[in-house]
């Protein structure tokens, strides 16, 4: 290392809160896992950003976590982690239903505001708030805004008025966002080098959108967690700092040897209270209902007999497990179970393979008869793999002008 990049070192050390053999040994660290040398000049750039973005992340937020709001290094895996679901799309809906049919209630009840188009081009906006009848004239309709009866506009709004913690929602009688996307998970790790345990996590927006860590992965990155045992993902600070375990150097200070770690004995030592055996996945689906949703979830494993990797229209894979040990049901198809695969899960094996699945039971009605239990799946964990994966049937266009 070159004078120029010590000095460089040593004038961030009260930002980073590092000794200089600390900053030294993460420098030389960035170095290697960007393949350069430690006296190159882009090693000034990177480290340059490395700074930047831990003064960016420590910075107090809005958020009222009892930590200070403050992003905190987490190390671990991720148990399970859901697709990015649209949390704006059933109050987009609901508010749509309530307008179509009744008009005034929607708008009194505040679900709603609608909007007229004057002489002049621009919308007159009418709405209730806090029961209060409200009328404004703007330029320009949000991105939110749908048409509706006679020309009208109606606008779905944010009619939640205190959180249940009590907390103020100051989106109160705001225009719903078109979309919102959160991704939900579970997160077994410590922070700040503590205790292990788990944490539900959560992330919304493009950043969680984007983060996508396979299961059972041993990760490193930024997050914000709370005294209640929940975790956070940090605007894009957290989809930016993370880092997998296996690509550091065991030379890193920050790398872990996990090799003694058993996923089959943490389920059952952890989470014995969700595993469930295959045969009864449809019997787990009914006794769950009542739970709260994060709670629903089962943790099964079997022998993969089937795969379909050709994404459905959500970018869903289909995997078929079956217990080889159960009896089997030949009149029913008892004992095979279709698991819903979402397209950020790596499936690296083929048919054959034994499977841990972790996931929320769906189950559905055709023509008055009750199918069997599907599952969703957050988490998949291949315990012994076989075989090779079986590629997705290329989609080939029909060519009905052949003749």
């Amino acid at each position: 290392m070159n004078e120029k990049m010590k000095k460089e070192i040593e004038n961030s050390l009260s930002i980073i809160g590092m000794t200089l053999e600390e900053a030294t040994q993460k420098y030389e660290s960035i170095c290697a896992e960007n393949n350069i040398e430690t006296s190159d000049q882009i090693g000034v750039a990177l480290w340059r950003s490395h700074v930047a973005q831990f003064r960016r992340s420590n910075k107090p937020s809005n958020s009222n976590n009892s930590s200070g709001g403050l992003a905190k290094q987490a190390f671990g895996m991720f148990v399970s982690l859901d697709a990015p679901r649209d949390t704006m799309r059933w109050k987009r809906n609901r508010a749509g239903e309530e307008y179509r049919r009744d008009t005034d209630n929607a708008l009194e009840s505040g679900i709603v505001a609608v909007a007229t188009q004057n002489a002049l081009g621009k919308w007159v906006v009418a709405r209730y708030h806090k029961g209060e009848y409200e009328e404004k004239t703007i330029g320009n309709l949000p991105d939110g805004a749908e048409q509706g009866n006679e020309g009208q506009y109606f606008i779905p709004l944010d009619d939640l008025a205190h959180y249940r913690n009590g907390g103020e929602n100051k989106g109160y009688g705001k225009p719903l966002p078109s979309e919102q996307f959160r991704r939900q998970g579970l997160f077994y790790g410590s922070v700040e080098g503590g205790e292990k345990q788990l944490w539900p996590f959560s992330y919304k927006n493009q950043p969680g959108v984007d983060f996508s860590p396979n299961t059972f992965d041993w990760v490193h990155f930024l997050a914000i967690p709370n005294d209640n045992g929940n975790m956070y993902g940090m605007t894009e600070v957290t989809l930016n700092s993370l880092v997998r375990n296996a690509e550091l150097d065991p030379e890193n200070s920050d790398y872990r040897n996990m090799d003694t770690f058993k996923v089959e004995d943490f389920l059952l030592e952890k989470m014995d209270s969700h595993v469930v055996p295959l045969v009864d996945v449809d019997m787990a689906h009914t006794e769950r209902q009542s739970l709260p949703y994060n709670e629903r979830f089962i943790i099964t494993e079997g022998t993969v007999c089937n795969m379909n990797m050709t994404p459905t229209a959500n970018g869903n894979r289909i995997l078929n497990i079956t217990d080889l040990n159960a009896e089997f049901n030949y009149d029913d198809d008892g004992g095979v179970v279709t698991c819903w695969i979402p397209s950020h899960i790596d499936i690296d094996f083929g048919i054959g393979s034994s499977v841990i699945v972790i996931g929320n039971t769906s189950q559905r009605e055709v023509d008055g008869e009750v199918q069997p239990s599907t599952i969703n799946v957050g988490g998949l964990f291949a315990m012994d793999k076989k075989g090779s994966v079986v590629e997705a049937a290329p989609v080939v266009d029909e060519d009905y002008d052949w003749f």
